[in-house]
C-alpha cells in the first residue's frame, strides 16, 4: 500500500478492452475518487458479431491514466491465465476487485482463491450475466462452495442473473446489484427521425442469427403486418435460412438484410426503425440475458417490441410493449399497435431514452459499480 492515499480498483477480464468497459473506466477514474487498473486479453477471442463492436487500445488507455496489465494470449493454457492473475494481483494490490466474467468462470475462482485465506481483503465484486448455470460435478460444487463466500457483491445484469446463480449454490447472504450493465453510445447521437424515402412503418431485428434469437418469428410477424418493412443486421449460422425466408413471397419487396454492421455503422440502422422487435426464445440451455439491443435502441429513441423471455421485460421496463414468449399473432397486434399509434409510439420513444440515461448509460453504468465498491465522487 504505501503512502497510496486513492484506493485502487482492478478490472479483471478476458474482455476488459470493450468499449463499454474502458468507457466506463475512463468514468470512474475522471469521477470518483479511485485508482483504475485493468487485467486484460490484448485480442478478443470472441464471435464475429462481438468483435463488431470494437476493442478499445491498452495503449491509449495507459496514456488516459490507466493502469494495464495483460493476460496471456488467447490458445495459452490455464496455468498461464492463472499465474498472470496472481502475478498482476500482487503487483497491484488493489483495494478494490471487479472481476468481469461469470462467478463459475476460472479467471473468478482464480481471484477469489488468491484472496480466501489472507489477511488482505479487498472488496471483491462479480458481474453476473448469464441466467442458466450447470450445477457442476461433485469437485466442482465443493470448491464453489469454499470460494463464493470470498466475494462481496454480486453486480448482475438483471434479477434473473442473480436468480440464476443463487440456483446453483450461490450464498443467499452476498449481496446483488441489479441492472448493472451499459452501452457506449455516441455522446451526440439524436433520437431518431423519419428521414426515409420510403414512409412505410419500419421493424428492425438486431442480433445473431440463431434459432434462440427468434429472428423468424420476426420475419412472419412483419409479413402479416401490411405495408411494413423488415430490416435485419446480424450474422450467424441461420444466414442462408433468413435470406430463404426473406425471399418469400409474403415479403418481397418489403423486406431489408444488411448482415454485420460494425457499431459505428449500426447506430444510424437503429435510427432508421420505428420500432426494435426482440422475439428471443428460451431453450433448456439459454435464456436472454441483457439484450444490449434494447439499450441500444433506447439510447436512439426507438420503441420495442419484446418476447417475456429472460431479462428482456426487466431491461424494457416501461418504454416498450411485453409480448408472451412465442405469440407470433400477439407479436403482430403489438407491431400494428404500433403503426397506427403515432402518440404511443412518441410516449414509448421519450421513455426509453429517459430509461437509457437513467439506466444503461455509460455514467449510470459507473455510478452503480461505484455504488457496489463504495467509490467516493471527486468535489
Amino acid at each position: 500500500m504505501g503512502d497510496r492515499i486513492d484506493p485502487t480498483l482492478l478490472l479483471v477480464s478476458r474482455r476488459a478492452f470493450y468499449p463499454v468497459h474502458a468507457a466506463v473506466l475512463r468514468e470512474l477514474a475522471s469521477r470518483y475518487i479511485v485508482d483504475v487498473v485493468v487485467l486484460g486479453a490484448a485480442e478478443a477471442d470472441v464471435p464475429d458479431v462481438h468483435r463488431s463492436l470494437g476493442w478499445a487500445s491498452p495503449t491509449q488507455l495507459r496514456e488516459q491514466g490507466i493502469g494495464v496489465e495483460l493476460l496471456p494470449a488467447a490458445g495459452s493454457t490455464w496455468a498461464d491465465d492463472a499465474e498472470a492473475i496472481r502475478t498482476c494481483l500482487a503487483s497491484v494490490d488493489p483495494d478494490l476487485v471487479w472481476v468481469q466474467e461469470e462467478p463459475v468462470d476460472l479467471i473468478t475462482l482464480e481471484v477469489l482463491a488468491t484472496y480466501r485465506r489472507t489477511p488482505r481483503r479487498p472488496r471483491i465484486g462479480c458481474a453476473v450475466c448469464e441466467n442458466i448455470f450447470s450445477r457442476g460435478d461433485v469437485r466442482t460444487r465443493l470448491r464453489r462452495r469454499h470460494l463464493w463466500p470470498r466475494l462481496d457483491v454480486l453486480l448482475a445484469v438483471a434479477q434473473e442473473s442473480a436468480q440464476g446463480i443463487r440456483a446453483v449454490g450461490m450464498p443467499r447472504s452476498i449481496p446483488s446489484v441489479d441492472l448493472v450493465a451499459g452501452i457506449d453510445a455516441p455522446g451526440d447521437l439524436e433520437p431518431a427521425r423519419r428521414r426515409r424515402d420510403d414512409e412505410r412503418f419500419r421493424v428492425g431485428f438486431v442480433g445473431r442469427l440463431v434459432p434462440e434469437k427468434g429472428w423468424y418469428d420476426a420475419v412472419a410477424a412483419v409479413a402479416a403486418v401490411p405495408d411494413a418493412l423488415l430490416a435485419i443486421a446480424g450474422d450467424g449460422p441461420e444466414s442462408s435460412a433468413l435470406t430463404t425466408a426473406l425471399a418469400s413471397s409474403a415479403l418481397k419487396g418489403r423486406a431489408d438484410y444488411v448482415g454485420l454492421l460494425a457499431k459505428d455503422e449500426l447506430w444510424a440502422f437503429y435510427r432508421s426503425l420505428d420500432c426494435l422487435v426482440v422475439p428471443s426464445k428460451t431453450t433448456e440451455r439459454w435464456k436472454e440475458q441483457f439484450g444490449a439491443v434494447i439499450a441500444d435502441a433506447f439510447a436512439c429513441g426507438v420503441p420495442v417490441v419484446g418476447y417475456d423471455s429472460g431479462a428482456i421485460p426487466e431491461v424494457i421496463g416501461e418504454a416498450g410493449l411485453i409480448i408472451p414468449e412465442g405469440d407470433v399473432e400477439g407479436l403482430v397486434r403489438g407491431l400494428v399497435t404500433l403503426r397506427d399509434d403515432d402518440m404511443l409510439r412518441a410516449k414509448l420513444a421519450h421513455a426509453g431514452r429517459e430509461r437509457y440515461e437513467r439506466e444503461f448509460s455509460v455514467e449510470a453504468y459507473a455510478r452503480k459499480v461505484a455504488a457496489a465498491f463504495g467509490l467516493a465522487p471527486r468535489v
